[in-house]
């Protein structure tokens, strides 16, 4: 049985249910008491009342819309500018400044919070980079002892010194011309310049 059900449950036989979002608010700042509640509108009571906070995530999601009446010829210049304000950032802004900057003590310390929890800095994202370098250079190190190894084991096998083998390796691997082993030798081929 979801949670979502068990609550419910018990909501329909026990007395929690209340007329409005004051009483809701006043109840859960009183009791001990969790109210359900639209999430725009719980967010702003969130940021009005530092004693308030929201627990868990949106259970469902809801749009809002603005009417117009059918072929209005406002609908396509209020639509764009809607997406235009959205794309910029200036519905964001103004819901900041309406609501998290005009009164109240705890928005300050509650962006300040959330800023801080949210927030991606070094502290945050240096493992990343210690893991990402660490295996860069065992890569890298693999790579050089596979060289090695190899150049190593060809010498020995065609009688050539090592130091031969290994320039003939880093020729192969930074020049046009390619080394291409026959069953006698070797014979170099130039490659095509494009591809």
């Amino acid at each position: 049985m979801s949670s979502h059900v068990k609550m419910w449950n018990y909501m329909k036989t026990h007395d929690v249910f209340v007329n409005n979002n004051g009483e809701g608010v006043e109840k859960a700042l009183k009791e001990n008491y969790a109210y359900l509640m639209e999430s725009t509108s719980l967010e702003y009571e969130v940021q009005q009342n530092c004693n308030l906070t929201q627990i868990g995530g949106v259970l469902g999601s809801k749009g809002y819309g603005i009417a117009l009446k059918k072929k209005s010829e406002w609908t396509d210049r209020i639509s764009r500018q809607i997406l235009l304000y959205n794309k910029r950032g200036i519905i964001e802004m103004k819901k900041t400044k309406w609501w998290r900057s005009k009164t109240g003590s705890c928005m300050n310390a509650g962006s300040a919070v959330t800023q801080q929890r949210f927030a991606l800095n070094m502290n945050n994202v240096a493992g990343l980079f210690i893991i990402l370098i660490a295996g860069l250079l065992l890569a890298f190190f693999t790579v050089i002892l596979e060289f090695y190894v190899r150049s190593r084991q060809i010498s020995g096998t065609e009688r050539k010194p090592f130091y031969h083998e290994v320039f003939d390796g880093f020729r192969f691997a930074f020049h046009k011309e390619k080394i291409v082993e026959c069953h006698r030798g070797r014979r170099e081929v130039e490659t095509p310049q494009s591809f």
